[in-house]
């Protein structure tokens, strides 16, 4: 039975710079930042199988990752999302 192994990736905003980033990631060498949460996101989806692959020996050893395991990205936003009123 596959398991799925459950990674974290928190969300910060930079009020100077008007940026979101990865302000902390269980993925290792997860450094993105973009326009809005959204964009974030996408750009985290897009590059955290490759990272997780390249850095598999630690994630296995941190996560109890297994061949065949799923993996699931959880965001965790650590700054509030403004909405249009």
């Amino acid at each position: 039975m596959r398991r799925m192994i459950e990674l974290s990736v928190h969300l910060a905003f930079d009020s100077e710079a008007r940026r979101w980033f990865v302000a902390k990631s269980d993925v290792p060498g997860l450094a993105l930042e973009a326009d809005d949460p959204s964009s974030l996101l996408r750009r985290i989806e897009d590059a955290a199988p490759e990272l997780i692959e390249l850095n598999v020996d630690e994630v296995s050893q941190r996560f109890g990752l297994k061949p065949g395991d799923r993996v699931r990205l959880t965001p965790v936003f650590d700054s509030p999302i403004e909405l249009a009123a």
